[in-house]
């Protein structure tokens, strides 16, 4: 069962950072970062979904090894971390109206650099990771 628990982890952060992604493209609204910043946050958040994929691809290849999966199961904790780094963003940003867009982001803007750090920490832990499951 543990196998399928960081397969299903893997495929629930891939689904969030997609709908943070698509939602990011249509968000406007004030925020202390200017537009080249959020711009790189962008890029981060592409950057974090090409690793991801990629981890998600190297599960599924070594899908038939076990015990190669289950010695991936330390990231159980990584990937929850994400998935909540990612629902604060997602939640955020599918708040509509001035309540949600003008008036929350100045202090939302925290949150965002806290939840794209934790997220940078998870990508670098993952490309770790693949990098050694593969030799």
């Amino acid at each position: 069962m543990e196998v399928l628990g960081i397969a299903a982890s893997v495929i629930a952060v891939v689904q969030l950072t997609g709908a943070c992604l698509k939602l990011s493209k249509k968000w406007l609204g004030p925020s202390e970062f200017s537009v080249s910043e959020l711009d790189m946050m962008m890029a981060d958040l592409y950057a974090f979904n090409g690793v991801l994929r990629t981890f998600q691809t190297h599960l599924e290849i070594h899908s038939d090894d076990e015990a190669r999966i289950l010695g991936l199961n330390h990231l159980t904790p990584v990937l929850q971390r994400c998935e909540e780094a990612l629902k604060t963003i997602r939640e955020f940003m599918e708040k509509t109206g001035v309540m949600g867009r003008h008036l929350l982001a100045p202090r939302f803007d925290k949150k965002l650099k806290l939840s794209l750090q934790i997220l940078e920490r998870a990508k670098g832990l993952l490309e770790l990771a693949v990098s050694a499951d593969s030799q």
